[in-house]
């Protein structure tokens, strides 16, 4: 028993000065933890600004993006389905297995923390990653609101004007019961 009194000061004394165990790559948190509704203003290089309005339901991951000329994109990120909306037609069209959108790094990517920054009015950090040769830099906050994306410095740009946390009616992540399906054009191609 004395023996068992000797090595515990010796181990805590190890523990103490080799310090805690290698923690995981830190990683920010890329999704809303609670509902949200944020304004975009969105610049590409020879393009002419667009405003987009997105609005997350935290709890169901829901993200509804509506965009310029009515159209709407409602992406369910458990399912990996994106439902494309046409107002102007007032059709949808679902799309399986969604591909990654750009505010989200490729599986494996290591991302590199920056500069902590405001942007309409929010606290948030920068983080950066590579993905073929473009640099993608996000500033989002400790919730998960991404609040600016740059690509390549300036190349495309996405900046929010304004974020209003407030619960989502449930509704606005559905298609529209006046809405039908879109068919495919001849030759089986996207269409809407």
């Amino acid at each position: 028993m004395s023996h068992l009194r000797r090595i515990f000061p010796v181990t805590a004394l190890a523990l103490l000065l080799l310090g805690s165990p290698p923690r995981a790559e830190e990683r920010p948190q890329l999704s809303p933890t609670r509902d949200v509704d944020i304004t975009y203003k969105i610049t590409q290089q020879r393009q002419r600004p667009i405003t987009e309005r997105v609005r997350w339901s935290a709890s169901e991951h829901l993200e509804r993006v509506d965009g310029p000329n009515k159209s709407t994109s409602i992406f369910d990120h458990n399912a990996h389905v994106d439902t494309l909306l046409n107002g102007a037609s007032r059709t949808y069209r679902k799309l399986e297995n969604a591909p990654r959108q750009l505010l989200e790094p490729e599986p494996g990517a290591v991302l590199k923390r920056g500069n902590d920054a405001v942007v309409a009015g929010l606290p948030c950090t920068d983080w950066s990653w590579t993905e073929d040769v473009e640099k993608h830099t996000v500033c989002v906050t400790a919730d998960g609101v991404v609040l600016r994306l740059v690509i390549d410095e300036s190349k495309t740009v996405m900046e929010a004007r304004s974020v209003r946390y407030a619960p989502q009616p449930a509704e606005l992540f559905r298609v529209p019961p006046s809405y039908a399906p879109a068919l495919a054009p001849e030759g089986g191609g996207p269409g809407l």
